[in-house]
Protein backbone atom coordinates (compact mmCIF):
# COMPACT_ATOMS: atom_id res chain seq x y z
CA UNK A 1 0.00 0.00 0.00
CA UNK A 2 2.93 2.10 0.82
CA UNK A 3 4.47 2.00 -2.11
CA UNK A 4 1.08 3.25 -3.82
CA UNK A 5 0.57 5.95 -1.44
CA UNK A 6 4.27 7.27 -2.69
CA UNK A 7 3.08 7.24 -6.31
CA UNK A 8 1.68 10.71 -6.81
CA UNK A 9 4.37 12.03 -4.39
CA UNK A 10 7.10 10.54 -6.37
CA UNK A 11 5.84 11.29 -9.79
CA UNK A 12 5.18 15.01 -9.38
CA UNK A 13 8.24 15.70 -7.35
CA UNK A 14 10.83 13.56 -9.66
CA UNK A 15 8.70 14.50 -13.18
CA UNK A 16 8.23 11.89 -15.94
CA UNK A 17 11.86 11.58 -16.68
CA UNK A 18 12.69 10.54 -13.20
CA UNK A 19 10.45 8.44 -12.13
CA UNK A 20 11.55 6.67 -15.35
CA UNK A 21 14.86 6.37 -13.89
CA UNK A 22 13.22 4.82 -10.83
CA UNK A 23 11.04 2.67 -12.77
CA UNK A 24 15.06 1.20 -14.46
CA UNK A 25 16.23 0.61 -11.37
CA UNK A 26 13.06 -1.64 -10.00
CA UNK A 27 13.16 -3.32 -13.66
CA UNK A 28 16.90 -4.16 -12.87
CA UNK A 29 16.36 -5.41 -9.19
CA UNK A 30 13.48 -7.72 -10.78
CA UNK A 31 16.00 -9.10 -13.17
CA UNK A 32 18.74 -9.83 -10.95
CA UNK A 33 16.71 -11.21 -8.29
CA UNK A 34 15.84 -13.88 -10.39
CA UNK A 35 19.53 -14.66 -10.52
CA UNK A 36 20.65 -14.00 -7.33
CA UNK A 37 17.68 -15.83 -5.38
CA UNK A 38 17.82 -19.01 -7.83
CA UNK A 39 14.50 -18.90 -6.26
CA UNK A 40 15.35 -20.03 -2.65
CA UNK A 41 11.79 -18.59 -1.23
CA UNK A 42 10.09 -21.13 -3.54
CA UNK A 43 12.10 -24.06 -2.35
CA UNK A 44 12.24 -23.09 1.27
CA UNK A 45 8.27 -23.28 1.40
CA UNK A 46 8.29 -26.53 -0.86
CA UNK A 47 11.07 -28.62 1.69
CA UNK A 48 9.34 -27.57 4.60
CA UNK A 49 6.06 -29.65 3.83
CA UNK A 50 7.92 -32.63 1.73
CA UNK A 51 11.20 -33.18 3.73
CA UNK A 52 11.10 -31.30 7.17
CA UNK A 53 14.48 -29.87 6.81
CA UNK A 54 15.19 -27.29 9.81
CA UNK A 55 14.03 -24.20 8.05
CA UNK A 56 17.15 -21.80 9.40
CA UNK A 57 19.76 -24.38 7.18
CA UNK A 58 17.87 -23.06 3.86
CA UNK A 59 17.44 -19.56 4.45
CA UNK A 60 21.32 -19.42 5.68
CA UNK A 61 22.95 -21.67 2.95
CA UNK A 62 20.01 -19.84 0.74
CA UNK A 63 21.40 -16.38 1.30
CA UNK A 64 25.28 -17.73 0.87
CA UNK A 65 24.45 -18.89 -2.38
CA UNK A 66 23.15 -15.62 -3.53
CA UNK A 67 25.73 -13.62 -1.68
CA UNK A 68 28.52 -15.63 -3.67
CA UNK A 69 26.40 -15.31 -7.28
CA UNK A 70 26.83 -11.17 -6.32
CA UNK A 71 30.36 -11.29 -5.62
CA UNK A 72 31.06 -13.16 -8.78
CA UNK A 73 29.06 -10.47 -10.49
CA UNK A 74 31.29 -7.38 -8.93
CA UNK A 75 34.01 -9.49 -9.30
CA UNK A 76 33.28 -10.01 -13.36
CA UNK A 77 31.18 -7.52 -14.13
CA UNK A 78 33.17 -4.17 -15.01
CA UNK A 79 29.87 -2.90 -17.06
CA UNK A 80 28.29 -3.01 -13.70
CA UNK A 81 30.77 -0.89 -11.63
CA UNK A 82 30.03 1.94 -13.99
CA UNK A 83 26.74 2.03 -13.82
CA UNK A 84 25.24 3.35 -10.33
CA UNK A 85 21.74 2.41 -10.95
CA UNK A 86 23.30 -1.09 -11.59
CA UNK A 87 25.14 -1.11 -8.42
CA UNK A 88 22.31 -0.33 -6.51
CA UNK A 89 19.95 -2.72 -8.33
CA UNK A 90 22.64 -5.84 -7.34
CA UNK A 91 22.00 -4.84 -3.95
CA UNK A 92 18.72 -4.07 -3.80
CA UNK A 93 18.09 -7.49 -5.64
CA UNK A 94 20.67 -9.23 -2.51
CA UNK A 95 18.31 -7.58 0.07
CA UNK A 96 14.93 -8.66 -1.64
CA UNK A 97 16.32 -12.00 -1.29
CA UNK A 98 16.90 -12.43 1.79
CA UNK A 99 13.63 -10.71 2.98
CA UNK A 100 11.71 -12.83 0.59
CA UNK A 101 13.23 -15.97 2.36
CA UNK A 102 12.14 -14.70 5.72
CA UNK A 103 9.20 -14.19 4.50
CA UNK A 104 8.18 -17.29 3.42
CA UNK A 105 9.25 -19.16 6.29
CA UNK A 106 7.26 -17.29 8.16
CA UNK A 107 4.48 -18.03 6.16
CA UNK A 108 5.40 -21.67 6.63
CA UNK A 109 5.47 -21.17 10.08
CA UNK A 110 1.72 -19.73 9.47
CA UNK A 111 2.50 -16.74 11.58
CA UNK A 112 0.41 -14.49 10.26
CA UNK A 113 1.24 -11.36 12.46
CA UNK A 114 4.71 -11.15 12.27
CA UNK A 115 4.22 -12.17 8.46
CA UNK A 116 2.21 -8.83 8.27
CA UNK A 117 4.40 -7.25 10.77
CA UNK A 118 7.86 -7.84 8.41
CA UNK A 119 5.99 -6.30 5.73
CA UNK A 120 4.72 -3.01 7.44
CA UNK A 121 8.04 -2.31 8.19
CA UNK A 122 9.83 -2.65 5.07
CA UNK A 123 7.16 -0.87 3.44
CA UNK A 124 7.02 1.83 5.98
CA UNK A 125 10.69 2.38 6.50
CA UNK A 126 11.38 3.02 2.71
CA UNK A 127 8.35 5.46 2.21
CA UNK A 128 9.45 7.54 5.41
CA UNK A 129 12.51 7.62 4.28
CA UNK A 130 11.91 8.39 0.66
CA UNK A 131 9.61 11.25 2.25
CA UNK A 132 12.29 12.78 4.74
CA UNK A 133 15.21 12.53 1.66
CA UNK A 134 13.51 14.12 -1.20
CA UNK A 135 11.99 17.33 1.53
CA UNK A 136 15.38 17.60 2.88
CA UNK A 137 17.87 17.29 -0.28
CA UNK A 138 17.25 18.29 -3.77
CA UNK A 139 15.08 15.74 -5.77
CA UNK A 140 16.73 12.90 -6.79
CA UNK A 141 15.85 9.38 -8.11
CA UNK A 142 18.53 8.02 -6.36
CA UNK A 143 17.48 9.46 -3.09
CA UNK A 144 14.57 6.96 -3.35
CA UNK A 145 16.68 3.82 -4.10
CA UNK A 146 18.98 5.10 -0.75
CA UNK A 147 15.30 4.27 0.76
CA UNK A 148 14.39 1.03 -0.65
CA UNK A 149 18.06 0.11 0.29
CA UNK A 150 17.79 1.53 3.69
CA UNK A 151 14.14 0.34 4.21
CA UNK A 152 15.31 -3.67 3.31
CA UNK A 153 18.46 -3.36 5.98
CA UNK A 154 16.06 -2.32 9.01
CA UNK A 155 13.14 -4.78 8.10
CA UNK A 156 15.51 -7.89 8.08
CA UNK A 157 17.42 -7.16 11.28
CA UNK A 158 13.98 -6.29 12.71
CA UNK A 159 12.47 -9.60 11.30
CA UNK A 160 15.49 -11.69 12.16
CA UNK A 161 15.15 -10.32 15.88
CA UNK A 162 11.20 -11.59 16.03
CA UNK A 163 11.97 -14.68 14.27
CA UNK A 164 15.17 -15.27 16.63
CA UNK A 165 13.63 -18.74 17.50
CA UNK A 166 13.43 -20.65 13.92
CA UNK A 167 16.71 -19.21 12.40
CA UNK A 168 18.95 -20.50 15.37
CA UNK A 169 21.72 -22.81 14.37
CA UNK A 170 21.18 -26.90 14.84
CA UNK A 171 23.60 -29.13 15.62
CA UNK A 172 23.35 -30.85 11.61
CA UNK A 173 23.73 -27.23 10.10
CA UNK A 174 27.52 -27.29 8.61
CA UNK A 175 26.63 -31.58 8.37
CA UNK A 176 24.51 -30.73 6.13
CA UNK A 177 25.62 -27.89 3.95
CA UNK A 178 25.85 -30.33 0.95
CA UNK A 179 22.94 -31.52 0.84
CA UNK A 180 21.20 -28.26 1.51
CA UNK A 181 22.99 -26.50 -1.35
CA UNK A 182 22.25 -29.09 -4.02
CA UNK A 183 18.65 -29.33 -3.19
CA UNK A 184 18.74 -25.52 -3.48
CA UNK A 185 20.41 -25.68 -6.64
CA UNK A 186 18.79 -28.68 -8.07
CA UNK A 187 15.16 -26.84 -7.11
CA UNK A 188 15.93 -23.54 -7.97
CA UNK A 189 18.00 -23.82 -11.12
CA UNK A 190 15.21 -24.31 -13.92
CA UNK A 191 12.94 -22.08 -12.41
CA UNK A 192 15.52 -19.20 -13.48
CA UNK A 193 14.22 -19.75 -17.11
CA UNK A 194 10.65 -20.05 -15.88
CA UNK A 195 11.19 -16.67 -13.94
CA UNK A 196 12.88 -15.00 -16.97
CA UNK A 197 9.60 -15.53 -18.74
CA UNK A 198 8.27 -14.03 -16.27
CA UNK A 199 10.07 -11.13 -16.07
CA UNK A 200 9.97 -11.31 -19.71
CA UNK A 201 6.26 -10.66 -19.50
CA UNK A 202 6.40 -8.08 -16.89
CA UNK A 203 9.22 -6.09 -17.02
CA UNK A 204 11.33 -6.07 -20.57
CA UNK A 205 9.15 -3.65 -21.78
CA UNK A 206 10.25 -1.04 -19.74
CA UNK A 207 13.61 -1.79 -21.09
CA UNK A 208 12.78 -1.57 -24.82
CA UNK A 209 10.31 1.65 -23.96
CA UNK A 210 14.08 3.25 -22.99
CA UNK A 211 15.28 2.76 -25.70
CA UNK A 212 13.12 3.41 -29.11
CA UNK A 213 10.94 6.27 -26.83
CA UNK A 214 11.57 8.99 -24.82
CA UNK A 215 12.46 9.52 -21.09
CA UNK A 216 8.97 11.13 -20.82
CA UNK A 217 7.14 8.64 -22.67
CA UNK A 218 8.72 5.43 -20.42
CA UNK A 219 7.74 7.72 -17.26
CA UNK A 220 4.36 7.97 -18.60
CA UNK A 221 4.06 4.28 -19.34
CA UNK A 222 5.85 3.64 -15.99
CA UNK A 223 3.45 5.87 -13.91
CA UNK A 224 0.35 3.45 -15.33
CA UNK A 225 2.41 0.55 -15.05
CA UNK A 226 2.69 1.42 -11.42
CA UNK A 227 -0.99 1.78 -11.18
CA UNK A 228 -1.37 -1.73 -13.11
CA UNK A 229 0.83 -3.49 -10.09
CA UNK A 230 -1.74 -2.64 -7.30
CA UNK A 231 -3.35 -5.55 -9.05
CA UNK A 232 -0.03 -7.95 -9.44
CA UNK A 233 0.86 -7.17 -5.68
CA UNK A 234 -2.71 -8.42 -4.53
CA UNK A 235 -2.26 -11.40 -6.84
CA UNK A 236 1.24 -12.01 -5.76
CA UNK A 237 -0.26 -11.78 -1.54
CA UNK A 238 -2.60 -13.86 -2.60
CA UNK A 239 -1.10 -16.38 -4.03
CA UNK A 240 1.72 -16.40 -1.15
CA UNK A 241 -0.90 -16.63 1.40
CA UNK A 242 -2.73 -19.30 -0.50
CA UNK A 243 0.33 -21.55 -1.69
CA UNK A 244 0.99 -23.07 2.06
CA UNK A 245 -2.55 -24.07 2.49
CA UNK A 246 -2.72 -25.25 -1.54
CA UNK A 247 0.10 -27.36 -0.63
CA UNK A 248 -1.10 -28.85 2.98
CA UNK A 249 -4.86 -29.78 1.09
CA UNK A 250 -2.71 -31.45 -1.51
CA UNK A 251 -0.62 -33.54 0.50
CA UNK A 252 -3.74 -34.31 2.11
CA UNK A 253 -5.94 -35.20 -0.85
CA UNK A 254 -8.46 -32.72 0.15
CA UNK A 255 -8.27 -30.50 -3.51
CA UNK A 256 -8.80 -31.71 -6.76
CA UNK A 257 -8.88 -30.51 -10.18
CA UNK A 258 -12.72 -30.05 -10.28
CA UNK A 259 -11.74 -27.50 -7.47
CA UNK A 260 -9.65 -25.49 -9.64
CA UNK A 261 -11.93 -24.97 -12.37
CA UNK A 262 -14.59 -23.48 -9.73
CA UNK A 263 -11.92 -21.45 -8.92
CA UNK A 264 -11.14 -20.47 -12.29
CA UNK A 265 -14.64 -19.74 -13.04
CA UNK A 266 -15.14 -17.47 -10.14
CA UNK A 267 -12.23 -15.53 -10.67
CA UNK A 268 -12.88 -14.80 -14.69
CA UNK A 269 -15.88 -13.16 -13.77
CA UNK A 270 -13.82 -11.04 -11.14
CA UNK A 271 -11.64 -10.16 -14.19
CA UNK A 272 -14.49 -9.12 -16.47
CA UNK A 273 -16.06 -6.88 -13.28
CA UNK A 274 -12.31 -5.05 -12.40
CA UNK A 275 -12.08 -4.54 -16.14
CA UNK A 276 -15.44 -2.50 -16.53
CA UNK A 277 -14.53 -0.78 -13.67
CA UNK A 278 -11.15 0.53 -14.49
CA UNK A 279 -13.30 1.69 -17.96
CA UNK A 280 -15.70 3.80 -16.29
CA UNK A 281 -12.61 5.92 -14.28
CA UNK A 282 -12.17 9.09 -16.16
CA UNK A 283 -9.15 10.32 -17.03
CA UNK A 284 -8.91 13.11 -14.84
CA UNK A 285 -8.81 11.06 -11.86
CA UNK A 286 -5.82 9.15 -12.96
CA UNK A 287 -4.14 12.86 -13.85
CA UNK A 288 -5.32 13.92 -10.15
CA UNK A 289 -3.58 11.43 -9.09
CA UNK A 290 -0.56 11.62 -10.60
CA UNK A 291 -0.16 15.29 -12.02
CA UNK A 292 -0.72 17.07 -15.15
CA UNK A 293 2.31 15.90 -17.06
CA UNK A 294 0.82 12.59 -17.26
CA UNK A 295 -1.29 12.79 -20.02
CA UNK A 296 -2.52 9.07 -22.03
CA UNK A 297 -2.47 7.15 -18.79
CA UNK A 298 -6.46 5.53 -19.24
CA UNK A 299 -5.24 4.33 -22.49
CA UNK A 300 -2.05 2.49 -21.50
CA UNK A 301 -4.53 1.22 -18.15
CA UNK A 302 -7.78 -0.15 -20.45
CA UNK A 303 -5.55 -2.51 -21.25
CA UNK A 304 -2.76 -2.95 -18.65
CA UNK A 305 -5.56 -4.15 -15.96
CA UNK A 306 -6.89 -7.27 -17.76
CA UNK A 307 -3.62 -7.93 -19.04
CA UNK A 308 -2.57 -7.79 -15.55
CA UNK A 309 -5.70 -9.96 -13.93
CA UNK A 310 -4.77 -13.04 -16.42
CA UNK A 311 -1.77 -13.56 -14.68
CA UNK A 312 -3.86 -15.07 -11.54
CA UNK A 313 -4.47 -17.98 -14.15
CA UNK A 314 -1.07 -18.32 -14.65
CA UNK A 315 0.29 -18.25 -10.77
CA UNK A 316 -2.37 -20.90 -9.59
CA UNK A 317 -1.32 -23.29 -12.12
CA UNK A 318 2.13 -22.86 -12.14
CA UNK A 319 2.48 -22.84 -7.99
CA UNK A 320 0.12 -25.95 -7.85
CA UNK A 321 2.67 -27.50 -10.78
CA UNK A 322 5.94 -26.68 -8.59
CA UNK A 323 4.23 -28.64 -5.73
CA UNK A 324 4.52 -32.13 -8.04
CA UNK A 325 8.03 -31.24 -9.18
CA UNK A 326 6.56 -29.91 -12.45
CA UNK A 327 9.41 -27.84 -12.59
CA UNK A 328 11.39 -28.40 -15.67
CA UNK A 329 7.76 -28.61 -17.56
CA UNK A 330 6.61 -25.46 -16.11
CA UNK A 331 9.96 -23.64 -17.20
CA UNK A 332 9.66 -25.12 -20.91
CA UNK A 333 6.40 -23.71 -21.43
CA UNK A 334 7.16 -20.27 -19.76
CA UNK A 335 10.25 -19.95 -21.54
CA UNK A 336 8.27 -20.63 -24.97
CA UNK A 337 5.69 -17.91 -23.59
CA UNK A 338 8.43 -15.55 -23.00
CA UNK A 339 10.16 -15.77 -26.29
CA UNK A 340 6.90 -15.25 -28.01
CA UNK A 341 6.64 -12.44 -25.96
CA UNK A 342 9.97 -11.01 -26.76
CA UNK A 343 9.76 -11.55 -30.47
CA UNK A 344 6.37 -9.46 -30.89
CA UNK A 345 7.39 -6.78 -27.95
CA UNK A 346 10.13 -6.06 -29.96
CA UNK A 347 8.81 -5.80 -33.22
CA UNK A 348 5.93 -3.81 -31.30
CA UNK A 349 8.66 -1.26 -29.67
CA UNK A 350 10.44 -0.91 -33.25
CA UNK A 351 7.51 -0.29 -35.64
CA UNK A 352 4.23 0.89 -33.51
CA UNK A 353 3.75 3.69 -31.01
CA UNK A 354 4.22 3.08 -27.36
CA UNK A 355 0.51 2.44 -26.86
CA UNK A 356 0.43 -0.59 -27.98
CA UNK A 357 3.05 -1.97 -25.66
CA UNK A 358 0.15 -3.24 -23.20
CA UNK A 359 -1.85 -5.59 -25.95
CA UNK A 360 1.06 -7.59 -26.17
CA UNK A 361 1.02 -8.48 -22.38
CA UNK A 362 -2.77 -9.44 -22.47
CA UNK A 363 -2.13 -11.87 -25.66
CA UNK A 364 1.39 -13.13 -24.31
CA UNK A 365 -0.49 -13.75 -20.87
CA UNK A 366 -3.27 -15.16 -22.11
CA UNK A 367 -1.57 -17.43 -24.23
CA UNK A 368 0.89 -18.60 -21.30
CA UNK A 369 -1.60 -19.23 -19.54
CA UNK A 370 -3.86 -21.79 -21.99
CA UNK A 371 -0.20 -22.98 -22.97
CA UNK A 372 0.45 -24.42 -18.88
CA UNK A 373 -3.17 -25.82 -18.96
CA UNK A 374 -2.99 -28.12 -21.93
CA UNK A 375 0.82 -28.96 -21.64
CA UNK A 376 1.19 -29.47 -17.76
CA UNK A 377 -2.01 -28.36 -15.53
CA UNK A 378 -4.02 -31.07 -16.96
CA UNK A 379 -1.84 -33.68 -17.25
CA UNK A 380 -1.00 -33.61 -13.27
CA UNK A 381 -2.13 -36.55 -11.12
CA UNK A 382 -3.87 -35.23 -8.27
CA UNK A 383 -3.95 -38.49 -6.75
CA UNK A 384 -0.06 -39.00 -7.08
CA UNK A 385 1.65 -39.57 -3.32
CA UNK A 386 4.21 -37.27 -2.64
CA UNK A 387 7.72 -38.63 -1.63
CA UNK A 388 10.52 -36.97 -0.38
CA UNK A 389 13.17 -35.91 -2.92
Amino acid sequence: MFPFLLLPFLSRVLGPAGYAEISLFNTYVAVLFIFIGINSSVAITRFEFTDKQYPSSYFFWGGGISATIITIIFLFGASILKNPVLIFSVIGAYLQVVYTNLLSIKQCKKETRNYIVTQLFNAFFSFALTIIFLNVFSADYKLRVYAVIIGYIISIFLSMLISYHWLKIGKDFFANVSDVVKKLAIFGAPLIIHNLSFFARSGLDRILIDKYYSKFELGNYSAAFQLGMIITVVLMAINKAMTPHIYENLSKKKIKRADFFKIFGIYFLLCVFCSLVNWCIPEKIYTFILGDAYSGIKLFLIIMVPAFLSQGFYMLMSTTCFYFNKNKQVSVITFIGGVIHCIILYLTCKNLSVHFVPLVLLFSNTVISLLIYFSVFRKVDFNAIKTNE
